[in-house]
């Protein structure tokens, strides 16, 4: 199952998989999956990153909200109002963050995702037995509140150009900001989820088996140019200064510890991304 808001996305996975043979793929919306319906994985790669956030400020040592509103050349501009939910301070509450003590600058802004702690709620309500797999950029919530990381995580991208002014190019750019990795292994919790592990990419593909298929492309019958780029495109997804330092999250949901322990029994590769590989491994790269 895949749930896709977008319309012109959708029409894209459909182009994608309509040659794949015997396999069933749909496409549905949250309403439509039955609460504790599944049993099986929620798998999710950069989607919580691209989920709207609240920006918050600290002015006069009190926790305000960014509101956006325009002059009278109709050009945006940023006002400080009053928090728009308890929500938000609910949310430092459970990471455990305390953005009113000394240690933060006045003018300190960051970002708050309350609807990626909506969606955990959502998917641990239809999920009966099985897991939560998500793999995105970010911190945990001492780093990501730091008082050093003073203007928040936003950023936006315009034709392959990062830079952090939302209020350009509006309508026609990708706008993100990083994954709070406590407030969702808590909301989690919360829900009815047990944490079995984070890790990174890099370590976590590795473990799956990455290292081998680096090696058996040495030996692969193909050419050369097609060797160098798919050895290039691996190297990039376990690359720690880029994609392999992504986080991964696995929560789990009506298994026992033994349920949890079987596949590493059976020799089974399910659960291994959660075990740093062996050295040797590490060297080979």
């Amino acid at each position: 199952m895949i749930v896709e808001k977008a319309p012109g996305l959708q029409a894209a996975q459909q182009q994608r998989v309509q040659n794949w043979p015997g396999e069933k793929v749909r496409w549905c919306s949250w309403e439509e999956i039955p609460p504790l319906s599944v049993t099986g994985c929620f798998f999710c790669n950069e989607l919580l990153d691209a989920f709207p956030v609240h920006q918050i400020i600290l002015e006069n040592g009190q926790l305000g909200e960014i509101y956006v509103t325009i002059d009278r050349d109709d050009r945006f501009v940023e006002v400080i109002g009053e928090l728009s939910t308890p929500q938000i301070a609910a949310y430092f509450a459970l990471v455990g963050i305390n953005l009113t003590g000394d240690n933060y600058p006045e003018g300190y802004r960051s970002e708050v995702n309350l609807a990626a702690l909506d969606w955990v709620k959502t998917v641990a309500s239809s999920l009966r037995r099985g897991y939560l797999l998500a793999i995105d950029y970010g911190y945990r919530a001492d780093k990501y509140y730091h008082p050093q990381r003073s203007s928040g995580t936003l950023q936006c991208y315009y034709r392959h150009q990062r830079h952090h002014n939302p209020y350009l190019n509006v309508g026609h750019q990708d706008i993100t900001a990083h994954v709070d990795f406590t407030a969702l292994e808590r909301q989690g919790k919360l829900c009815g989820l047990e944490k079995l592990g984070k890790t990174q990419q890099g370590l976590f593909l590795m473990a799956l088996g990455l290292g081998d298929r680096l090696q058996a492309l040495s030996t692969a019958n193909m050419g050369i140019a097609r060797v160098l780029q798919r050895r290039d495109a691996l190297h990039q997804l376990i690359d720690p200064m880029g994609l392999g330092g992504f986080g991964v999250l696995v929560q789990t949901k009506g298994l026992s510890e033994r349920s949890q322990a079987e596949p590493w029994e059976r020799g089974a590769r399910s659960l291994l991304g959660l075990r740093q590989p062996p050295a040797r491994a590490l060297l080979e790269l």
